[in-house]
């Protein structure tokens, strides 16, 4: 199963666009180029297509690249980080809404500029770009017959409401307890997409809890291992992400975004990371189950 990944074209062009990335960070000595979340992307697309990103494959380029600009541009205003943070999480989202976009990797696409204050636009564009080619490739590799016999359902304004509310506590609270390893960018995208699922149980969480903190221990000991190579840190990662899914039979496209996380922030490359991701995905995602079976228990109890 897994060679046949390997060998696979699908594979082959998702790793090829994220070493490019990689190469263009080294060489051009722009490190504000990595987003990490593009790995999730590509592989959500070309190797694990998620089907409603695959719906309208626009979204895949014109919101992230949205969020990169609205995020670097906030950081010109005169405030402190988290009311930063938020503002960036609640305008994104209230656009999300507005223009019926599925797509959780635009969350961590706004709030990854102000995290990191950059001010430079290279994030923005380079974001446009990556993101650009993997529009192309969801439109190429979508089957809009399969797609169109799909019922149409977009997620409810009160849920929106909650989880975004959530998402703003917990940054609050990572950074009221100097604990910036409990921000995790990737993990919020996919918060924010299982928290509106029709069906999100609690045996869904173990196998993906166990992806992302394997992924997030062995990131950070290859990251260790090879201190100073941003592009086979990033190669080595992306393999070792790509086994762990097959091993746990569980595809979760974040988890590639969370092997490059260390490369980018001091404290993601430190062995605090991994009970990071841990914690914020393990409490994150009980929230969300709890709710969801809240939710269907309440439109149980009104149908009878």
């Amino acid at each position: 199963m897994i060679w046949n990944i390997l060998k696979s074209r699908s594979f082959l062009s998702a790793y090829i666009l994220v070493i490019l990335m990689l190469v263009a960070a080294v060489v051009l000595q722009q490190k504000d180029i990595l987003f990490p979340e593009i790995a999730g992307m590509a592989m959500g697309v070309m190797v694990f297509p998620v089907p409603h990103w695959m719906k309208k494959p626009v979204h895949l380029w014109l919101s992230p690249t949205l969020g990169a600009f609205i995020g670097t541009s906030l950081n010109y205003l005169s405030l402190m980080p988290v009311p930063k943070i938020w503002f960036g999480l609640v305008i994104i989202v209230i656009l999300m809404h507005i223009f019926r976009v599925n797509f959780g990797p635009t969350i961590p696409a706004t709030l990854l500029p102000i995290f990191l204050g950059l001010h430079e636009y290279v994030f923005a564009i380079t974001t446009a770009v990556f993101t650009f080619v993997i529009m192309f490739a969801a439109f190429r590799l979508r089957n809009p017959e399969k797609l169109s016999g799909d019922p149409q359902h977009f997620r409810k304004k009160t849920d929106t409401v909650i989880i975004t509310i959530v998402l703003a506590l917990w940054i609050g609270l990572a950074f009221a307890t100097r604990l910036e390893v409990l921000v995790v960018p990737p993990v919020f995208a996919l918060i924010f997409e299982v928290f509106h699922a029709k069906e999100f149980t609690w045996k869904s969480i173990p196998s993906r809890l166990a992806v992302l903190t394997t992924t997030a221990i062995l990131s950070v000991g290859v990251y260790h291992l090879l201190a100073g190579s941003i592009i086979w840190v990033g190669v080595v990662n992306v393999l070792i992400t790509l086994i762990l899914c097959n091993l746990f039979k569980v595809p979760v496209p974040v988890a590639f975004g969370v092997s490059l996380m260390p490369l980018i922030f001091p404290v993601w490359g430190t062995w605090g990371f991994p009970v990071g991701v841990f914690v914020t995905t393990g409490v994150l995602m009980c929230i969300s189950a709890a709710y969801r079976q809240f939710k269907n228990k309440k439109e149980y109890n009104k149908k009878d």
